[in-house]
């Protein structure tokens, strides 16, 4: 194996514990060469001759976000309290690394996979996965994709009630800052929100990230006036975004314009003003995603396709107001 790679032993061990830094041209050529030689660690063979590894993958978009944080809290807490370790993989919303991780886990022999996607999804990058482990989707579905789990909050019925809520204020024009429009989620929240709002509804779409949000509320004040009293926000890093963008502007949220986000991050609760947002239960997906998983895994059964779905809750804070008259 080393002599294939061109490395030492000691090389070829690091990089598949990954216990120590690699140079990562040097762990591509490593994994490569286990990929060709189907190379089985030697403890990970113990474990496929009993039948389990007791690891399972967990592949998140942005660990620096405090909702996949909270999110893979659940995983580990499930797989800990189950007996089984996690392999973290964060993708930075980048689906070449995605594929590389996605290639570590085939090659590490994991016991399944709970999936986390921060951005479009590839049908035909976890296709490859369904079938060699069970595969249990968290906050994002894929149409299509196999015997798989899915457990997600209430995307639309949280988009429902912030529709609800500025309405209820008095708004009738809103703006909205959506994530990627090929997302499920994303989808789900605005099409709640235009349901239960009942007006008129301005759509920008951007990639869920506070610069996104920024962007989008920079470009629409670009004419000097913003026509719409409130502004909906797709995830709460988008409407952090959109409020520095709205103080940039010498706009006042709530008394010129009403903010509300989806997410319910730690952010939301300490940013000036606290913002109004859907409280969506990060580490209930993450924990329900993987003891759902794991149930299969012990009895070394195919899951069915199956979809749990968390309720979500409306909490009001200070970034929301009627509309000035």
């Amino acid at each position: 194996m080393a002599a294939a790679a061109g490395v030492s032993p000691t090389t070829v061990s690091h990089v598949l514990s990954g216990n120590r830094p690699v140079n990562e041209q040097t762990a591509t050529r490593v994994r490569s060469v286990v990929s060709r030689l189907g190379y089985v660690p030697a403890s990970l063979a113990r474990g496929l001759q009993a039948g389990s590894t007791s690891v399972i993958g967990l592949l998140i978009p942005d660990i620096s976000n405090t909702f996949f944080a909270e999110l893979a809290k659940g995983v580990e807490d499930a797989a800990h309290h189950l007996g089984y370790g996690v392999i973290l993989c964060n993708t930075e919303f980048d689906s070449d690394r995605e594929d590389r991780y996605l290639g570590l886990i085939r090659s590490r022999f994991v016991d399944g996979v709970v999936y986390a996607a921060g951005s479009p999804p590839s049908r035909q990058r976890l296709d490859a996965l369904v079938g060699q482990f069970p595969i249990a989707l968290a906050d994002e579905e894929v149409e299509g994709l196999g015997a798989t789990l899915i457990t997600t909050a209430d995307h639309e019925g949280g988009g429902r009630l912030v529709g609800e809520h500025l309405r209820t204020l008095g708004h009738r024009r809103a703006l909205m800052l959506t994530g990627p429009s090929d997302l499920r989620s994303s989808g789900a929240r605005g099409s709640g929100f235009k349901e239960a709002f009942e007006g008129e509804v301005v759509e920008r779409v951007g990639d869920f990230k506070e610069e996104s949000g920024y962007r989008l509320m920079k470009e629409a004040l670009a004419t000097g006036r913003l026509e719409q009293t409130a502004v909906f926000a797709g995830n709460d890093l988008m409407a952090i975004g959109a409020l520095a963008a709205l103080r940039e502007a010498g706009l006042s949220v709530p008394q010129d314009v009403s903010l509300a986000g989806f997410d319910d991050i730690r952010a939301a609760s300490l940013v000036f003003p606290p913002l109004t947002t859907v409280h969506q239960p990060a580490y209930d997906v993450g924990h329900t995603a993987t003891t759902q998983l794991l149930q299969y895994v012990a009895r070394h059964q195919v899951p069915p396709s199956a979809r749990h779905t968390l309720p979500v809750q409306l909490k009001v804070r200070e970034s929301t107001a009627p509309p000035a008259s």
